[in-house]
């Protein structure tokens, strides 16, 4: 049976439209930086005001991930987001051309 893995971090991030925008962008960037978050936690969430209006919002999310790892898995990106550790003969397609 595989054994499961699991870690959290925190990221923060802002918008001007709402505090649910900040959440999506948020998640976004989480998405292109980290791979899928299976959920999150809103640590914080601020606004900014100037001149009595608010600018923008501020958000700090605590998102974890969940994963199983397969003993002997070539998966590359759950190597490198939970070990740090590149496994050096598989590397995908795109990142071969970079």
């Amino acid at each position: 049976m595989p054994a499961a893995s699991s870690f959290s971090r925190q990221i923060t991030g802002i918008s001007d439209i709402s505090v649910d925008d900040a959440i999506a962008r948020t998640l976004a960037v989480a998405r292109d930086g980290y791979g899928e978050p299976d959920w999150f936690d809103v640590m914080t969430a601020r606004g900014f005001i100037s001149n009595g209006r608010v600018t923008h919002y501020q958000v700090t999310l605590n998102l974890g991930y969940e994963a199983v790892n397969q003993g002997a898995s070539d998966d590359f990106y759950f190597q490198r987001a939970c070990r740090g550790a590149r496994n050096m003969t598989g590397y995908h397609t795109i990142e071969a051309r970079l």
